[in-house]
């Protein structure tokens, strides 16, 4: 029976031959201080200047980088962030000191709603139905290879490309 002790001296022992062994070794037997050999996308073997041009080429080459769509990322948070900057950037221009015939000062207080307004309803700003934007007709969408019209949803047989169910 062998110890634990006695197999890792035999470990060790063993590694430090090994070591002993690559150090002893010709270089050329080795591989130390050999240069690296270049190969293309074939495997084959080609001059280190060879190699230089193909990467420059295909740094020049480089791919268009994909356009990344905005399509399902909270298109109506971004447009409601945007037009708060711009409303906060032209209240800025605007002097400190606001008289009563202000315009824009009387329209907001106009709109404003007042708890229990019994008027309110008839005064009350009048928003079309949000419309929804036709993002197929984009030209990012075109370029992305977007074809299934917006308006049809994810559970569709259309969008997950099968045949129409049987009546």
């Amino acid at each position: 029976m062998i110890s634990g002790k006695d197999t890792r001296e035999e470990i060790a022992r063993t590694k430090k031959n090994d070591l002993l062994r690559f150090n002893e070794m010709d270089p050329s037997t080795s591989g130390r201080g050999a240069e690296p050999t270049y190969r293309d996308k074939k495997g084959e073997r080609i001059s280190k200047e060879e190699c230089l041009k193909l990467r420059k080429k295909v740094k020049v080459e480089e791919k268009p980088k994909e356009i990344k769509l905005e399509y399902g990322k909270g298109l109506a948070q971004k447009r409601e962030a945007e037009a708060r900057l711009q409303e906060l950037e032209s209240e800025k221009d605007k002097p400190f000191a606001r008289t009563r015939d202000d315009p824009e000062l009387d329209k907001m207080l106009r709109e404003r709603i007042r708890d229990g307004d019994p008027m309110a309803h008839l005064v009350k700003k009048k928003c079309p139905e949000l419309v929804l934007l036709n993002l197929g007709d984009n030209e990012k969408m075109k370029e992305s290879g977007f074809v299934v019209p917006q308006d049809i949803p994810d559970h569709s047989w259309l969008k997950r490309r099968l045949d129409a169910a049987p009546n």
